[in-house]
C-alpha cells in the first residue's frame, strides 16, 4: 500500500524562480554625418603621399554606364586607409589623420558636433574621402534620350563621414 500513497497524493510543487530576462540594451539606430576639412593646403604633401587613382575613374563611358555610377561624379583620386580624428591644439581644433598622418582639421562650423560625437563613445567608424579634383560624370538626358560624358575639375577637397549609434529614448 505504501507504494500508492504517493501515487495518489497531491504532488508538492517545488517552488519556481521567477525568470529573469537579460538586461537589453536601450535600442538604437544607426546614423551618419558628414564634415569637410579645411586646412588642407598646409598638408598637401602629405595628403598626396596617401592618395591612390580611384578603379572607377579609369572606367569608360560604356562601363560607367554598366555599372550604374551614372549622374555620380567620380573623382581621379581616392584616400585608404584607417581614419581617426582627436581634439588638439588651444583653438578646440580637431585634427584628423588617415594612416597616423595628419591631414586636415574639421571646418570651425562642425567641431561642436564632432567633439559630442568623440566624447560620446558610440562612434562605429569614420571613414575620409576625396571630393574635389578631377573628375568624370555620365549624364543621362532623358529628353534627347542620350549620354553625356565630361571630364571636369572642383575645388579640391576631403570629407570624413562618422558612422555612430544613436540611442533611441524608451516611451513610458
Amino acid at each position: 500500500m505504501a507504494l500508492f500513497k504517493n501515487l495518489f497524493s497531491k504532488k508538492q510543487e517545488t517552488p519556481t524562480q521567477p525568470i529573469q530576462e537579460a538586461p537589453t540594451q536601450p535600442k538604437g539606430v544607426v546614423k551618419s554625418q558628414r564634415h569637410k576639412l579645411e586646412n588642407l593646403e598646409a598638408h598637401m604633401e602629405d595628403i598626396m603621399g596617401l592618395v591612390e587613382k580611384n578603379e572607377n575613374y579609369k572606367l569608360s563611358k560604356k562601363a560607367i554606364i554598366d555599372e550604374g555610377l551614372e549622374n555620380e561624379k567620380i573623382y581621379e583620386f581616392e584616400i585608404l586607409g584607417n581614419t581617426t580624428c582627436s581634439i588638439g591644439g588651444g583653438g578646440g581644433e580637431i585634427q584628423v589623420f588617415v594612416s597616423n598622418t595628419y591631414i586636415g582639421d574639421i571646418k570651425k562650423g562642425s567641431r561642436t558636433k564632432v567633439k559630442k560625437l568623440l566624447e560620446s563613445g558610440n562612434i562605429k567608424s569614420i571613414t575620409a574621402e576625396i571630393s574635389g579634383g578631377n573628375y568624370k560624370i555620365v549624364r543621362y538626358d532623358s529628353g534627347r534620350d542620350e549620354y553625356f560624358y565630361d571630364k571636369l575639375e572642383d575645388a579640391f577637397g576631403i570629407t570624413i563621414e562618422i558612422t555612430y549609434r544613436e540611442e533611441i529614448a524608451k516611451e513610458n
